[in-house]
C-alpha cells in the first residue's frame, strides 16, 4: 500500500509539473505581448500594474548588484519585496535584460519580450511540487493513504491554485512557502533552532506577501495549545520572526533614514483607501460617491493646515498615521456597520475564481464598469465554491463530532486546529478587501477539510 501511494503521489507531481510547463509556455507564446487599451497607453499583458511596479524595483536591483553589495541593492518594501529580489537575481544570473533599451515614454519602460520568462515559471513551478512533495512525506500518520493522495492531488491540480503557476503574481511561490510551513508546523519540537527557523520562515512569507505580517498569531496560538506552560519554543519562534523584521527595518533605515516594517505603499493604499468611503456610505446612508467626495476633502483640508508634502518621504508616514486613525475611528463609532461590511466583503473574497489570471489578462481598468465583464462568471464560481466549502464543513464536522465523541482524540486534531486558526486570520486580515486572490491561500488550509469531508461522504471510514 505503501508503495503504490508513493508511485500514485509521484505520478500526480509529474503530471502537475508537466502540465504547469505546458500552460506556462502557452501563456508566453500568447500573452509576452503588448496591447492598446481603452485610453491609447501600450501595456503588456502579463507584466502591468502592481507586477510591473516590482520589475522596475527587480530591474534596478539587479543593476545595482552589478556595482554595489547585496545588502545595499537591496530595493525598499514598497509594495513588494521578496519578489522583486527573485526577479533581480534570476535575470542577473541568466545574464538577460529585463526591460528593452528604447522606452515607451518617459514614464514607462518596455519590458523585454522573449528574454527567458518561461525559465522563471518553471523554477517556481517545481518549487510548488517540491512543497506538495515535502508536505505528502509529513502527512503520514496523520491522515489515510487515500486521504493524502486526495490532498496531493486536489493541491497540484485544482484549478484555484494551478492557474497562478503560469503568471508572474507573487501567489505561486507564496503557497510553496505555506505548503512548506504545514510541513514544518505538523511535528513539532522543542528545538532551538527549529522553532527558530520556523520563525524566520514566516517572516520570510512576510516579505513574499504583506498579508502575512500577523501570520504569526495563529501559529503562536497553535504553539500554545501543542507546547501548553513550556515558554521556550515562544520565545524562540518569535524571536526568529523579529530577525527578518528587524532586518527589513535596519535594511528602510539605512536607506531611508527612517526604520518602518510595513510596505508603505501598500500601507497608504490600505483599509482607508479602499473601504472607508463604502463604511461610512453603509452608516450614514448617503451615496458611495457623497461619501467618496467627503473622505477626499476632509483629507486635503488636513494636508493644507499640517503643511503635508505628499513628495515628502517622511510626511507619506503623517499621511499613513492619519488614514490608520480615521479608519479606526470609524470601525470604534460603527462596530456593527462595520461589522456587516466586513462579513459581506468576506463573502464576496471567498467565492473561488479559477479563472482569475485569465480574466486579468485582459483586464482594462480604464473601461467603465470594467468589473461587469470580470464578474460574468459568478454564478459558476458561486457553484463551485457552495460545493467546496459544503464538502469541507462536512470534514471539520467529523473532527468534532469525533472530539465531543470522547472515543480519542483524534490523529489531526492540533494539525487540524492550526488550520482552522490561519482561515480565520486571512479571512479577517484579508477580508474587507472583497478580492478573491487574496484568499488563495486559504485553499491549501481548506484541502485538509476537503479530503476529510471526501473521506466521510464518499470513502471507506479509515
Amino acid at each position: 500500500m505503501v508503495k503504490n501511494t508513493n508511485k500514485i503521489i509521484l505520478l500526480i507531481l509529474i503530471v502537475g509539473i508537466f502540465l504547469n510547463i505546458f500552460l506556462s509556455y502557452k501563456n508566453l507564446k500568447t500573452f509576452d505581448e503588448y496591447r492598446v487599451t481603452a485610453e491609447g497607453n501600450l501595456q503588456h499583458y502579463m507584466i502591468r500594474s502592481d507586477i510591473y511596479h516590482g520589475w522596475i524595483n527587480a530591474d534596478k536591483f539587479k543593476n545595482d548588484l552589478e556595482k554595489k553589495n547585496f545588502f545595499n541593492s537591496l530595493p525598499i518594501y514598497d509594495r513588494s519585496f521578496l519578489p522583486n529580489i527573485f526577479i533581480g537575481i534570476y535575470y542577473d544570473l541568466i545574464d538577460e535584460d529585463i526591460f528593452d533599451k528604447i522606452e515607451i515614454n518617459e514614464d514607462q519602460k518596455k519590458i523585454k519580450k522573449n528574454n527567458g520568462k518561461l525559465g522563471f515559471l518553471i523554477i517556481q513551478i517545481i518549487l510548488f511540487y517540491f512543497s506538495v512533495y515535502y508536505l505528502s512525506k509529513k502527512l503520514k500518520n496523520k491522515f489515510s493513504h487515500k486521504n493524502i493522495i486526495f490532498i496531493v492531488g486536489f493541491l497540484s491540480l485544482e484549478p484555484s491554485i494551478l492557474q497562478w503557476h503560469s503568471s508572474f503574481w507573487s501567489e505561486s511561490i507564496y503557497l510553496s512557502f505555506l505548503i512548506i510551513l504545514l510541513g514544518k508546523l505538523i511535528n513539532l519540537k522543542d528545538n532551538i533552532l527549529r522553532n527558530i527557523f520556523i520563525g524566520i520562515f514566516i517572516g520570510v512569507m512576510y516579505a513574499q506577501r504583506s498579508a502575512s505580517f500577523l501570520l504569526i498569531l495563529p501559529v503562536l496560538v497553535y504553539y500554545i495549545i501543542f507546547f501548553k506552560k513550556n515558554i521556550k519554543p515562544y520565545i524562540f519562534l518569535i524571536f526568529g520572526y523579529i530577525i527578518v523584521l528587524f532586518g527589513i527595518g535596519v535594511n528602510h533605515y539605512y536607506k531611508t533614514d527612517k526604520f518602518f516594517i510595513l510596505p508603505y505603499y501598500s500601507h497608504l493604499y490600505s483599509n482607508y483607501h479602499y473601504m472607508l468611503h463604502e463604511m461610512k456610505a453603509k452608516s450614514n446612508k448617503i451615496s458611495y460617491q457623497k461619501a467618496l467626495k467627503e473622505k477626499i476633502e476632509k483629507e486635503d483640508n488636513w494636508k493644507n493646515l499640517n503643511n503635508i508634502d505628499i513628495n515628502n518621504f517622511k510626511d507619506i508616514f503623517l499621511i499613513i498615521n492619519y488614514r490608520n486613525k480615521e479608519f479606526l475611528h470609524e470601525v470604534i463609532k460603527n462596530p456593527f456597520n462595520s461589522s456587516l461590511y466586513l462579513l459581506n466583503k468576506i463573502s464576496q473574497a471567498a467565492i473561488l475564481d479559477p479563472f482569475w489570471v485569465k480574466k486579468n489578462l485582459f483586464l482594462d481598468k480604464s473601461i467603465k464598469n470594467y468589473h461587469i465583464e470580470f464578474k460574468k462568471d459568478i454564478a459558476l464560481r458561486i457553484l463551485y465554491s457552495l460545493i467546496f466549502y459544503s464538502i469541507s464543513l462536512v470534514g471539520f464536522l467529523s473532527i468534532v463530532k469525533n472530539f465531543l465523541s470522547k472515543k480519542n482524540k483524534t490523529k489531526y486534531d492540533n494539525f487540524m486546529i492550526l488550520n482552522f486558526l490561519i482561515i480565520a486570520y486571512f479571512f479577517v486580515w484579508t477580508g474587507g478587501y472583497g478580492v478573491s486572490r487574496y484568499f488563495v491561500p486559504t485553499i491549501v488550509n481548506f484541502s485538509f477539510f476537503l479530503a476529510l469531508g471526501i473521506s466521510y461522504l464518499f470513502l471507506k471510514k479509515e
